[in-house]
């Protein structure tokens, strides 16, 4: 049996990236009570050096390379950019870490194979940063469905709607990602998830181009899909970046339904039972030069944060990447970087579907 770690005194944790992502993981891993060493990392110096100031950071750099090979560090969060994943994440591996990507996995699929093979060389743990797992109601329909409450599943719905002023910001820092890339990619990952191991066979979808985000960008402003899975199961899934600026979810709203031979799952997930309204402006967590005066209270995905503490699924998910790495153990709710790299595989079809107007034939290995 392997040693844990938390008996020999902690976990040194590494971050890669300063954003607002990477900058609430390493908070979160500053307050964890078993990390004994962080490490934290940008490529802007001002924005590390605030980072390694508000989490009192024991090692601060603007290379990655140089926090994943340091002995301290046996955890690395990797949350640079969307689309620039690769790199960090490959030091991070060749340097014998346990690693969580952050959504996507990456940009390119054939980046995506190339960590998993090394992953698999170097004998290292590698987890993709699938945070909506975390939450309590898809906690529970996994559970229900697992216990098989709701039968053989036969098909799904679900949708996710993200507000302008948020695939702006995506888009501004990953100009070759799309909606379904980036964001249905939650949607992707819990269908899987809930049918544990079934494959889509074909996606069929279409993309809306007449919108503003597709005026300014040149990505679709919405993408709709029909998966087909192997046993027949099928799903309509939709994601749309149109909401506008001043919608009161301050990031997405979802919505999901399963059917099955047994029983059925709905989950409205638009965050309608907490609304504030106010005279002054309540800026958004996630773009924070965006605010509105009507507010969905608890609608930031990650969580939020509380009399100085941060709670919810982001800080749920990071403790548990911390703890699999201190207990040398493989978390049963961490999505891996395989399915991580499925999910990337099958948002490309979706868009490849969308641009085509054909249906796509997906092969997995």
């Amino acid at each position: 049996m392997n040693r844990s770690r938390f008996i020999d005194g902690g976990v040194g944790v590494g971050v890669v990236g300063a954003g607002s992502i990477g900058t609430l993981r390493a908070e979160i891993a500053h307050r964890h009570p078993s990390v004994n060493f962080l490490a934290v990392c940008d490529t802007v110096e001002e924005k590390v050096g605030r980072l390694a100031e508000s989490t009192s950071a024991d090692f601060s750099s603007t290379r990655a390379e140089e926090i994943v090979a340091r002995d301290e560090v046996e955890a690395v969060i990797i949350a640079s950019t969307e689309d620039s994943h690769f790199e960090p994440a490959m030091a991070a591996i060749e340097a014998g870490k346990t690693v969580l990507v952050e959504k996507p996995f990456t940009i390119l699929p054939d980046e995506g194979h190339k960590l998993i093979a090394a992953a698999d060389e170097y004998g290292v743990r590698v987890y993709t940063g699938f945070t909506q797992r975390f939450r309590r109601r898809y906690l529970a329909i996994k559970e229900h469905v697992n216990r098989g409450y709701v039968g053989d599943v036969t098909s799904a719905k679900a949708t996710i709607y993200l507000a302008e002023s948020v695939a702006r910001a995506v888009i501004s820092r990953a100009g070759s990602t799309t909606p379904s890339v980036n964001t249905m990619t939650y949607l992707f990952d819990l269908l899987g998830w809930f049918l544990d191991g079934r494959q889509p066979t074909s996606v069929y979808a279409a993309g809306s181009t007449k919108g503003r985000i597709h005026d300014e960008y040149g990505t679709p402003d919405s993408t709709w899909c029909v998966l087909k899975y192997d046993d027949g199961t099928v799903a309509n899934l939709g994601v749309s970046w149109e909401l506008p600026e001043f919608w009161p979810a301050y990031v997405a709203t979802m919505d999901f339904e399963l059917f099955g031979r047994e029983g059925t799952i709905s989950v409205r997930d638009d965050h309608r039972d907490v609304l504030m309204a106010s005279r002054k402006e309540v800026p958004s967590p996630y773009t924070p030069d965006t605010s509105m005066k009507v507010a969905m209270l608890g609608s930031y995905m990650p969580g939020d944060w509380a009399l100085g503490e941060h709670f919810g699924a982001m800080q749920e998910e990071t403790h548990a990447f911390i703890n699999a790495v201190g207990q040398n153990r493989q978390d049963p709710i961490l999505a891996t970087g395989e399915e991580g790299i499925d999910v990337l595989v099958l948002s490309r079809a979706v868009d490849e579907s969308a641009e085509s107007g054909k249906i796509v034939e997906l092969k997995w290995p």
